[in-house]
């Protein structure tokens, strides 16, 4: 497309801030901000976060009112809208469906993801997780990844891939070179990934190479610091070794390239808001997303290209290549490139998605250890079920519970309990859950951004055999699987992940298992 931009306003078009619903219509001053961003310094689009899914989109349209080019709109979606926003359907993680191991379902998933995002006026879903879960430890990674070995990444990521993009939304794959195989979170430090070029070809870079060949439209870069790739110590996401020399010349990726949020501590920790948005830019990525300063980003970056340190070359690459993807993504119509606004009024069938997501879910759940000591569960009369939660975990703790009291026909007794548990809390509970016959432990320990840790604390394995009191055990996994390993139970059902239709489906699994 034809379109008279100038230096700074092709920059402008570079840079992805963040925004959220909540904080728009909450906030005049944060909605005027938003609209000077747009209007007076043309920035290119936003990621959208908090908010309600019907408030988002009509937030996307209004911003999209101010700007004089038409905007690019990305979110996070890894498992669907639900992700970010109160709304839409929420599909089982990749770990998911990654062992269910069908991989028209892993397009399926995909595709009516993207479909509820374009209704949105969403073009970019920054997914699928390409990284292999090498690390069982992995702090932020685990039950996001399709998998533990590059084959099922390199497959799944690819049918993911490929249902997003037939509803011209971007894939996006992620973290490259590869997060899979590390101890640290880069929401809160900086991870290194300690391995020779040899390994990396082998390994963490073989799904990558895989999406490229599969047409995948982005990828986004990690907060890695990878000696072998870059001995100065800064990370892929800040290098051009990494982003220009690997990634666009030995790898031949020709789709836009995206940092990972900017104002995550593996970066803030370490560079000023102009050094990170000039390193990124100049090493080679397209989208500087989520400055801490967006002003700042885009003055730093001028001054950088007019100074000569960018060549001013980079610049139009990056623009040309932010351009194509806003007329892929139709988010211009090629017509009428200057003014045209579309965000399109697609008909989706919530109610189908939600029965594929439940499907899903029943269909990739694994059973591990004795499940015949718990199974049927109709042999008893009455059972007790704890949640092992933390506040974040509360709404998916109290709707698997729902769910099992829906569709048990037992007498039960339930509770929530944390690391903080005392002793005469244990004593209550030993005491109330004394006629039960069976014992559900209800686990939620799964990769959060700055937790630090997938571990269950050790307190909560230890009094587990205090609370069960020798009754026969079963441990429901809606996070962490690798659990299993170390937690007393008699049986495990691993559902890898705690979205709706996991929660619903583990539910069916015990309560329903000779309807499985």
């Amino acid at each position: 497309m034809i379109m008279s931009l100038s230096l700074r306003q092709k920059i402008a078009q570079c840079i992805m801030p963040r925004i959220s619903a909540n904080e728009y219509f909450a906030d005049e001053s944060v909605r005027k901000a938003a609209w000077q961003l747009v209007s007076e310094y043309g920035i290119g689009g936003w990621c959208v976060f908090q908010g309600e899914a019907i408030a988002t989109a009509r937030m996307i349209k209004e911003l999209q009112q101010r700007s004089a080019v038409p905007l690019l709109i990305s979110a996070d979606f890894e498992f669907g809208l639900a992700m970010r926003l109160q709304g839409g359907t929420s599909f089982p993680h990749a770990m998911a469906l990654g062992r269910l191991d069908d991989v028209k379902t892993t397009y399926s998933v995909a595709q009516a993801i993207a479909k509820e995002t374009r209704a949105l006026g969403i073009h970019w879903n920054f997914a699928p997780v390409c990284d292999i879960n090498s690390d069982k430890l992995n702090p932020i990674i685990n039950i996001r990844a399709f998998g533990e070995t590059a084959d099922e990444v390199s497959k799944h990521g690819s049918a993911y891939i490929q249902g997003t993009q037939a509803e011209h939304v971007m894939a996006c794959a992620k973290h490259f070179p590869g997060h899979g195989d590390t101890k640290a979170d880069s929401h809160i430090e900086l991870p290194t990934l300690p391995f020779d070029k040899n390994r990396l070809d082998a390994l963490e870079l073989v799904p990558f190479k895989a999406v490229i060949e599969s047409g995948v439209q982005s990828i986004m870069v990690g907060h890695l610091a990878i000696p072998a790739l870059d001995s100065s110590g800064v990370p892929a996401s800040l290098s051009k070794s990494i982003m220009t020399d690997l990634l666009r010349h030995e790898l031949g990726f020709k789709g836009i390239i995206t940092t990972d949020a900017l104002d995550m501590n593996a970066i803030i920790n370490h560079y000023d808001n102009a050094t990170a948005a000039v390193l990124a830019f100049g090493g080679g990525a397209d989208v500087v997303l989520l400055p801490t300063d967006v002003v700042g980003a885009l003055d730093a970056i001028e001054h950088a290209v007019r100074n000569g340190s960018i060549p001013e070359v980079r610049v139009e690459e990056s623009y040309q290549r932010v351009m194509a993807a806003k007329e892929w993504t139709k988010a211009i119509n090629s017509s009428n490139p200057a003014r045209s606004i579309k965000v399109e009024d697609i008909d989706i069938n919530i109610h189908e998605h939600q029965t594929l997501a439940l499907e899903t879910a029943r269909r990739a759940a694994e059973w591990f250890g004795a499940k015949e000591a718990v199974l049927p569960m109709s042999k008893f009369k009455q059972f007790a079920a704890f949640a092992l939660v933390t506040e974040k975990d509360m709404d998916a703790a109290e709707s698997f519970l729902k769910y099992s009291a829906q569709l048990s026909e037992q007498d039960c007794d339930v509770a929530f309990i944390n690391a903080s548990i005392t002793d005469e809390h244990i004593k209550e509970y030993q005491e109330a859950t004394q006629s039960a016959e069976v014992v559900i432990f209800a686990i939620f320990v799964r990769a959060n951004a700055y937790q630090g840790t997938i571990r269950l604390p050790e307190r909560l394995e230890a009094i587990a055999p205090l609370l069960a009191q020798g009754k026969p055990t079963v441990a429901v996994l809606f996070g962490n699987p690798y659990i299993r390993e170390s937690f007393p139970a008699d049986a495990f059902l691993c559902m890898y992940s705690s979205s709706e239709g996991s929660l619903a489906a583990a539910a069916f699994h015990l309560f329903k298992s000779d309807e499985v």
